[in-house]
C-alpha cells in the first residue's frame, strides 16, 4: 500500500463516503479496484442512492439519448456538454443485441426503460453510465391500441419501486383487450407485478410525444380535447401519481390558443421542474419557456425567458439549460441541435444531427443498478430474450 493510500485509509469512513459521492460515475467505476472496502461501498445500493441524490442537487450536464424514428439500429447518445462547449456532435452507439424493435420509453434516475416488439412485448432497464442492463421482462401489451398507446416510466420513492404505466386513448372503443377496463401499471422488481387501474376519461389527443415526463414522483403528458375547434383548443397536463397510482390534471400558464401562440406547446423538464414551451414562428419572439417552480401549484408558473427571432427561422424545442445560461435546443424542422446564449440573446451554433426525426431523452449519471429492480436471469430463463450490449463509435 502506498503512503498516499495509508493516509486515505486513516480518514473517517463517513468522510471518504462524502468525497466519493462527489465524483463522476466513470471515475467511481475505476476506483472500485483501489481496495475491497471502496469496491463494497461504491457497489452498494445505499451509496448509489446517496450519489444520485447529490448529483440531482448539483445538476451535472446530462447525457442525450435517442433512437432515430423509422430506422432499425442502435440507441445513440452524446454529451450535452460537448454540444454546448465544443459545438461538436459525435454520437456514440449502444449496440443492443437483438436490436430490432428496441425503443426508448422513458428516462428516470439514470435508467432508460426500453421496450421491444409492438407495442410492448418486453421491457428492459438499461443504465448508460455503467453499461449495465437488466433481464428483459415479458409485458404482452395488446396490439389493438395501435398508435393510441401512451405510456411513461418513473420512480415511486415511497415504495422504492420503478414503474411503467401504459394506457390507450381509444380504450372506450376496444371490447376485447387487456386495456379495455383501464390503464396498466407494471412494477419492476424481484417479483414483477401488473395492476389494472381506472383510466382517465377519454377522448383526449396528445401534444408531441406520448411518453410521459417524470417529475416529482409523477408522470405528465400534454393533452387537449380533439373535438373542439382548433382556434378554441384548451390544453392541460394529464398526470399520474406513482405513489397513489391515480390520474389527475394540472393547469398550464396559458391554457388556450391565442394570437401570439400559433403552434401547440411542448411539455419538457428543466432542472427537475416541469416546464412548457410555447412556440410562435414568424414573429418577434420565436418561443417562450415557462417553468413550474413548485410542482402542482398553478400560481408557481413563471416565465423563464423569451427567445427572439434572431438567426432562427423555425421554432426550437429546448432540451437543456446549462449553468452558464446556454440553451441547448432541437430544431425539429431542419434536424439540427441549436446552442443559444440566453445572456447575450444570440445563436451560438447550429449542428446537424442527421436526416431522421429524433426524440431526445435526458439521462443523468447514476450508479443505480437495473438488476436490483429486475428478476434474476435464471428466473426468466426460457421466457424472454436477454439483451447484450456492445459499445461503438457511431457516425451521423
Amino acid at each position: 500500500m502506498t503512503t498516499r493510500m495509508k493516509h486515505l485509509d486513516n480518514l473517517p469512513g463517513d468522510l471518504i463516503r462524502e468525497i466519493l459521492a462527489r465524483l463522476p460515475v466513470r471515475l467511481l467505476l475505476q476506483l472500485r479496484i483501489v481496495c475491497r472496502s471502496w469496491n463494497s461501498l461504491i457497489s452498494s445500493p445505499e451509496f448509489a442512492n446517496h450519489h444520485l441524490h447529490r448529483s440531482t442537487l448539483i445538476q451535472p450536464p446530462p447525457l442525450l439519448c435517442w433512437k432515430e424514428a423509422g430506422r432499425r439500429g442502435d440507441i445513440m447518445h452524446c454529451s450535452s456538454q460537448s454540444l454546448i462547449l465544443y459545438r461538436q456532435h459525435q454520437p456514440t452507439a449502444f449496440e443492443l443485441h437483438p436490436a430490432d424493435g428496441i425503443v426508448i420509453q422513458g428516462s428516470c434516475n439514470g435508467l432508460l426503460c426500453l421496450s421491444q416488439g409492438f407495442p410492448f412485448e418486453t421491457l428492459t432497464l438499461f443504465n448508460p453510465s455503467t453499461r449495465s442492463v437488466s433481464p428483459s421482462v415479458p409485458f404482452g401489451c395488446s396490439h389493438e391500441c395501435g398508435d393510441d398507446v401512451f405510456c411513461g416510466f418513473g420512480y415511486d420513492i415511497l415504495h422504492d419501486q420503478y414503474k411503467f404505466v401504459m394506457s390507450c386513448s381509444a380504450s372506450s372503443l376496444i371490447t376485447y383487450s387487456k386495456v379495455r377496463s383501464g390503464a396498466i401499471v407494471f412494477t419492476f422488481g424481484a417479483n414483477p407485478s401488473w395492476k389494472t387501474i381506472n383510466p382517465p376519461v377519454f377522448p383526449y389527443d396528445f401534444v408531441g410525444t406520448r411518453n410521459g415526463i417524470f417529475v416529482s414522483g409523477t408522470l405528465n403528458w400534454l393533452v387537449y380535447h380533439p373535438t373542439i375547434d382548433y382556434f378554441e383548443l384548451e390544453w392541460f397536463v394529464l398526470t399520474f401519481d406513482l405513489k397513489t397510482e391515480s390520474f389527475g390534471r394540472l393547469c398550464l400558464p396559458i391554457t388556450r390558443t391565442r394570437s401570439d401562440v400559433i403552434h401547440m406547446p411542448r411539455l419538457q423538464l428543466h432542472n427537475n421542474r416541469l416546464s412548457v414551451c410555447y412556440r410562435t414562428p414568424n414573429m418577434r419572439i420565436i418561443c417562450t419557456l415557462w417553468i413550474m417552480k413548485e410542482y402542482g401549484v398553478k400560481e408557481s408558473w413563471i416565465k423563464l425567458f423569451e427567445i427572439p427571432c434572431v438567426g432562427m427561422i423555425s421554432p426550437c424545442v429546448s432540451v437543456y439549460i446549462s449553468e452558464d445560461h446556454h440553451l441547448l435546443g432541437l430544431d425539429e424542422s431542419y434536424r439540427k441541435f441549436l446552442v443559444y446564449n440566453l445572456r447575450q440573446n444570440k445563436l451560438v451554433s447550429q449542428v446537424s444531427h442527421g436526416n431522421h426525426t429524433i426524440t431526445i431523452f435526458l439521462c443523468h449519471e447514476s450508479l443505480v443498478s437495473p438488476s436490483r429492480y429486475s428478476p434474476s436471469t435464471h428466473a426468466l430463463l426460457g421466457n424472454c430474450t436477454q439483451l447484450s450490449i456492445r459499445h461503438k463509435l457511431g457516425c451521423i
